[in-house]
């Protein structure tokens, strides 16, 4: 007889739906910039365990995306929310340093070449590996999130390291 264990199942589209993890990408040569990211997901693609992510170009982010092949998402615990939601998801690293500006560090792994969030309970350390535009949709999916025309990038990562904060 088959259980429900749905802890681990929905914990993952929790983080994803309802506590935006933040994605952090660049290089210690080009920089780091971070954004809150709300659609992803983990999964088993061309036999490597991957992340998957989606960015609309328009976001400062998407450069950094563009230009360098690390990628991390962190997850911070819910005493982070307001602040994550308020000025990570809301300020443009354009503009400012939202990350000192949400009271967050970051963390420089120098055998990776990326960075993530120092207070994440959290973090997914992926290579990128694949990008694709997604442009040819339905014409529902359009109308609903897309009337700008402002498309999403979806954005595939090996998983290459869980990181999870011990419990003190």
């Amino acid at each position: 007889m088959l259980k429900k264990k749905l802890e681990v199942f929905n914990s993952i589209f929790h983080q994803f739906g309802q506590q935006h993890a933040i994605l952090t990408a660049g290089n210690k040569t080009i920089g780091f910039n971070c954004l809150t990211v709300s659609w992803g997901g983990i999964g088993v693609l061309w036999g490597k365990n991957v992340g998957f992510v989606f960015v609309r170009k328009s976001r400062h982010t998407y450069q950094f995306l563009e230009s360098s092949d690390s990628i991390t998402l962190s997850f911070l615990p819910e005493e982070y929310q307001e602040s994550v939601d308020k000025i990570i998801g809301r300020v443009s690293g354009k503009e400012a340093d939202k990350v000192s500006l949400a009271g967050l560090h970051y963390t420089y792994d120098p055998d990776y070449d990326g960075a993530y969030i120092a207070e994440a309970h959290q973090v997914l350390k992926m290579k990128k590996l694949y990008a694709v535009d997604l442009k040819d949709l339905p014409k529902n999916i359009k109308e609903e999130f897309y009337s700008s025309s402002d498309y999403h990038t979806m954005f595939i990562g090996e998983i290459k390291q869980f990181l999870e904060k011990e419990e003190q």
